[in-house]
C-alpha cells in the first residue's frame, strides 16, 4: 500500500484492506463449517445399517406379538 495524503485514496485503501480481512475471515469460517460437517457425517450411521437394524427390530416386534397372542388368557382378567 502506497502512502498518500489524499483523504479519498486513504479511505479507499482502508476499505480495500477491510474487504480483504473480511474475505479472509469468511474463508476461515466456511472452512470451519466444512470441517464440522465432515466430522458430523463421519459420526453418522449409514442408511444401510439403519435399514438393517429396523428390519431386525420389526422382526423382534413380530415375534413378541406372536408370543403375546399365544399366551392363554388369565382367568383373573390380568391380561
Amino acid at each position: 500500500m502506497e502512502l498518500t495524503t489524499d483523504p479519498a485514496l486513504q479511505a479507499a485503501q482502508r476499505l480495500e484492506l477491510a474487504v480483504e480481512k473480511l474475505a479472509s475471515a469468511i474463508e476461515k469460517r466456511l472452512a470451519a463449517i466444512d470441517a464440522q460437517s465432515t466430522q458430523r457425517e463421519a459420526g453418522m450411521v449409514s442408511r444401510t445399517e439403519v435399514a438393517a437394524l429396523s428390519a431386525r427390530f420389526d422382526a423382534a416386534l413380530s415375534q413378541l406379538r406372536a408370543a403375546v397372542a399365544e399366551e392363554p388368557a388369565d382367568p383373573a382378567g390380568r391380561n
